[in-house]
């Protein structure tokens, strides 16, 4: 495939671009587009508003319009974005479903998927810093926990730079267990104003890269969609022809909040094939990228072309494809360019439908008709009045058991209990109620009073149980050899929860209750921000199956068991946290969040089976008695 690339000198004229269009509709388009020439900004902005017929619609309660046209697509493909978690290739699993959000701060697309799907979506977006980055701590619908801004190696958000693509591929294909998200929006452009008969040609370098960085994140059978503007050089249509490779399916729409008169068209695929059909042309795609970014400061030299005309002729279905949809739309914005001509021309010209349009629009895209109003700000205490009929029975300490001759009274059927290690000690126990009330405003019961927690972030109204903890992560098999080869991150362990951001749980079985922990904790944990606090689920375990739990390590430091964790870190060898309790909880049927977590019982133990003046157990006696029961 590299021989198909084609180099020579930049061009930088469109006029002659027919060999994917009709000559008169390419005439017509270029032609009409003079208005810009003509009219000043204030001029088009009025005449706009009164000629689109769709203008009215704007943003409803979402940061921007970029919300609405993701909308608009997902309804117009069946919701075949927000409703993956229902496709037959990826309803397996309980989630969390993971999307990618590029070049499109300040990022209504992610917006409108966190708003219809919640924490049960986690996303990952790419985009330039500074003016054009993320904004979505300023939704007033969507919570930003679950969506992470990565930038790159360079740190700059620059999808056209190789070594940011590959940074970005690395993190996120981590995050998702190696598979990938299940699909990727992108939506990348720039000012052209002055430029705008040439908008195509100085946007190829942002073409390509979306494309790419989608072949390179995006699981088997995942979607995507990305912006372009026109599609009449023979760069722009081999590249959509490599894509039409890759996919089973793909269309070009024009999204009827897309303002009419401009260049804007959307390219969505369906269902990637299987990795090696998509392998050539993904290695194609990164030879090219490389090559466009050597170029990028050369103005004589400049990637004209990837696929040859005749290639692309050949396969008629795509040829003829692409030639109807550029004369079609060809044809729509011409009539949008010379109305608004016309309302610039007479301003007394109205357009009748705006609002007639506008119903009818939102009540397809399913779009409630609202307007931006701020959430209600609670404090903690008042999230747990809310919640709970009782609020200071979550003051309360957990039974402890420091004599064994009240185990056999306490477990009658071991069967209806389950048991989770834990950190706390007497000395350190940070096992509390945590409760949400922002983004970045969470706080802990603690001693009869509410302790904010720095750098931890939970979707709001969230309450839960759990315990601060130090972990270890071992980035060597032997860290004997070098100290510096472990570090410790703050983790929040989650033992249980009675409420996840709006999702009651206090009504649910544990095992439900534990299903949708293990969404949520992936979701909101952001592996890539080493400043924050994990969050991850507390490993809970029959408490019959203790007497074959795995041996524990002794910290000859600390003089503490040591419980290995499921790895989350980057280039870690493993996760390991000291053990100084144990937790129970009884589970079976006839218990909720509020009976399990009334009834709780912890156990301190020490490692040498001594009993000091607190009365620790060891974690052999425990053991024995159980066997015993």
């Amino acid at each position: 495939m590299v021989v198909w690339m084609k180099e020579g000198t930049p061009n930088h004229d469109i006029e002659n671009e027919s060999n994917f269009c009709d000559r008169t509709i390419l005439d017509s388009v270029l032609k009409a587009k003079n208005i810009f020439d003509e009219l000043n900004l204030f001029e088009l902005c009025h005449a706009r508003t009164k000629a689109n017929p769709f203008e009215t619609i704007k943003s409803v309660f979402f940061m921007n319009r970029a919300a609405l046209k993701m909308a608009n697509i997902d309804a117009a493909t069946e919701f075949m974005f927000s409703n993956i978690d229902q496709n037959t290739y990826h309803n397996t699993n309980l989630g969390p479903y993971y999307f990618a959000d590029v070049c499109a701060g300040p990022g209504g697309f992610s917006e409108y998927i966190l708003w219809r799907k919640k924490w049960h979506f986690k996303g990952f977006g790419l985009t330039l810093r500074d003016e054009n980055n993320f904004r979505l701590q300023d939704s007033m619908c969507a919570s930003p926990v679950t969506f992470q801004a990565l930038y790159g190696k360079r740190g700059d958000g620059n999808v056209c730079c190789p070594e940011n693509i590959e940074d970005f591929k690395t993190k996120v294909l981590h995050e998702t267990d190696g598979k990938g998200v299940h699909f990727m929006m992108s939506d990348g452009g720039f000012s052209v104003e002055g430029n705008e008969n040439i908008q195509e040609i100085l946007s190829k370098d942002i073409y390509i890269c979306q494309c790419l960085v989608a072949l390179e994140i995006i699981r088997t059978h995942g979607h995507f969609v990305t912006k372009l503007f026109d599609v009449f050089t023979s760069f722009s249509v081999g590249l959509l022809y490599l894509m039409y490779k890759c996919f089973e399916k793909v269309t070009i729409l024009k999204p009827n909040s897309s303002r009419p008169a401009n260049s804007e068209r959307y390219f969505i695929c369906y269902s990637l094939k299987e990795e090696q059909v998509v392998q050539d042309i993904k290695e194609y795609l990164r030879t090219v990228v490389k090559r466009l970014w050597e170029l990028k400061d050369n103005s004589e030299k400049d990637v004209l072309e990837i696929v040859p005309l005749e290639i692309i002729k050949t396969d008629e279905n795509f040829f003829s494809y692409i030639v109807d949809s550029n004369n079609s739309l060809g044809q729509r914005q011409t009539y949008g360019l010379e109305k608004l001509a016309a309302f610039c021309r007479n301003t007394s010209l109205v357009e009748t439908r705006q609002e007639e349009l506008r119903k009818k629009c939102l009540e397809f895209w399913d779009i409630p008709n609202l307007s931006k109003i701020p959430r209600p700000q609670l404090t903690a205490d008042q999230l747990l009045n809310l919640s709970v009929d009782k609020p200071e029975v979550y003051q309360a300490q957990p039974k402890e058991i420091n004599d064994l001759s009240n185990f056999n009274s306490t477990f009658t059927n071991v069967d209806d209990w389950h048991y989770c290690l834990m950190y706390g000690s007497r000395k350190y126990n940070n096992c509390c109620i945590y409760a949400a009330v922002g983004a970045s405003k969470v706080y802990r019961l603690q001693r009869k009073r509410w302790v904010k927690v720095k750098n931890l972030q939970l979707v709001k109204g969230t309450l839960l149980y759990g315990e601060l903890v130090k972990e270890w992560n071992i980035f060597r098999k032997d860290i004997s050899v070098d100290p510096d080869a472990q570090s410790y991150k703050q983790s929040l362990h989650v033992v249980d929860a009675l409420r996840l951001g709006d999702t009651n749980m206090s009504n649910l079985k544990f095992k439900e209750r534990m299903e949708l922990l293990q969404v949520y904790c992936k979701s909101v944990t952001k592996e890539s921000t080493p400043s924050s606090v994990r969050i991850r689920p507390k490993v809970m375990s029959p408490l019959s199956s203790l007497l074959s739990q795995p041996p524990l390590k002794e910290n000859r430091q600390t003089g503490s068991y040591i419980s290995t964790l499921p790895v989350m870190g980057y280039n870690t060898f493993s996760e390991v946290f000291d053990v100084n309790s144990l937790l129970l909880l009884k589970t079976n049927d006839n218990q909720f969040f509020h009976s399990s977590y009334v009834l709780r019982v912890q156990i301190f133990i020490n490692s040498k089976g001594e009993q000091n003046e607190h009365k620790c157990l060891s974690l052999k006696d425990v053991m024995a008695q159980l066997k015993e029961t």
